[in-house]
């Protein structure tokens, strides 16, 4: 459940209000009366959020005038009646497209923690993969940050925001070269220690046919094709219905972290020792990363489409008018104030002339007389 609640000007109330009613289905608003403005607020379902806001910013409201805040509800009393089970599944996103745009520009935003757990994770990878330890590599993935950015560049695509497109590739290269250089790190270690039976030993399972957590990612193979395939649309539906937890992010580890460390570690180790072998599963790894990346981003963005996030521009205003509005008068989101009536100056006004005289010398006569009389 959530409440909406929306601001606009004076002169636009009566039109917002009926259209809620008419167009909306919504009965239970409030209208608030402010100092500059008017506030509209109601509850609506999750299901309904999305048709609701793009039939408001189709009328102008948030686009052209007045705001709107999408608030969420934890419980409200009394509880409304579950209805039966629909005829029609709603494939519709749960959330509206600006609720997502917030949540996945968080999520692919550079930052402090971000490096930090990347490197953290990175390292852990590496570890794991030298120890053909499973559960070390598998908690690399809860460690990994790599879902926000591959999103970013899924849903910047599909909404046509170039902003949210490039920041998501920018900072999904910088996770990837942040790996690249742990994996680095961790070659050179394991040659300075002595890794001459390492390499030995990777070589002799590659002859030999046994898979390990190295050799499993020296390439790529139909099942690893149907894993990036699954995992881009899963990480797609978990964001349309506000589910950003970190277990979701798995498949997108999975399929990155693992094979980006391995690729940088199998390619300096097989350089250092001259071993073709070793040199060959690192490339492997790469070609691995690359499919996984693509067919990730081309799945997500298959799903993005079917849950309805076509680009904005088609549907209402131009996502930059939505996401970088200005008001370009000062009547654009308030009403108009009146004008202040300026105050008029006194004035001296002169007594009207009677027959020649004014009235302060016929007042002058009158006491004359008098004193006279007296």
């Amino acid at each position: 459940m959530k409440q909406v609640q929306i601001t606009v000007p004076y002169e636009k109330t009566e039109a917002v209000f009926d259209f809620v009613i008419d167009s909306l289905g919504i009965n239970n608003i409030t209208k608030m009366n402010t100092d500059n403005a008017h506030l509209l607020q109601f509850r609506i379902t999750d299901d309904q959020v999305n048709e609701a806001i793009e039939k408001l910013k189709s009328r102008g409201v948030g686009v052209e005038y007045g705001f709107i805040d999408i608030l969420e509800l934890k419980a409200t009393l009394p509880r409304e009646t579950e209805e039966v089970s629909e005829t029609k599944i709603q494939r519709d996103a749960t959330l509206a497209v600006e609720e997502i745009y917030e949540n996945v520009q968080k999520q692919a935003s550079l930052s402090f923690d971000f490096i930090a757990f990347t490197i953290l994770a990175a390292a852990m990878a590496g570890f794991g993969l030298i120890q053909n330890n499973v559960t070390v590599i598998v908690a690399s993935m809860l460690l990994s940050p790599l879902m926000g950015p591959m999103l970013g560049v899924a849903l910047g695509y599909v909404v046509r925001d170039r902003a949210l497109f490039v920041k998501g590739t920018r900072n999904e290269l910088i996770s990837l070269a942040l790996s690249f250089g742990v994996g680095i790190v961790i070659a050179l270690m394991l040659y300075i220690a002595g890794a001459s039976t390492f390499v030995s030993g990777i070589e002799q399972n590659i002859l030999n046919g046994d898979v390990t957590e190295i050799t499993r990612r020296a390439g790529f193979n139909g099942w690893d094709v149907g894993i990036a395939i699954i995992s881009g649309p899963a990480v797609a539906v978990s964001v349309t219905k506000g589910d950003m937890s970190s277990l979701v992010g798995v498949a997108i580890s999975a399929a990155l972290m693992p094979p980006a460390v391995n690729a940088a570690l199998m390619i300096i180790l097989g350089g250092l020792h001259a071993n073709i072998t070793v040199i060959g599963i690192g490339i492997g790894s790469l070609e691995l990363l690359a499919m996984n990346i693509v067919l990730i981003d081309l799945a997500a963005i298959v799903m993005f489409r079917i849950k309805k996030l076509t680009p904005l521009a088609n549907r209402s205003a131009t996502w930059t008018a939505v996401t970088q509005f200005t008001k370009t008068r000062s009547e654009s989101l308030y009403h108009k104030p009146k004008p202040k009536p300026t105050p008029t100056e006194a004035r001296f006004t002169p007594a009207p002339i009677t027959e020649g005289k004014t009235v302060s010398a016929e007042l002058k006569d009158e006491e004359t007389e008098e004193e006279d009389n007296g």
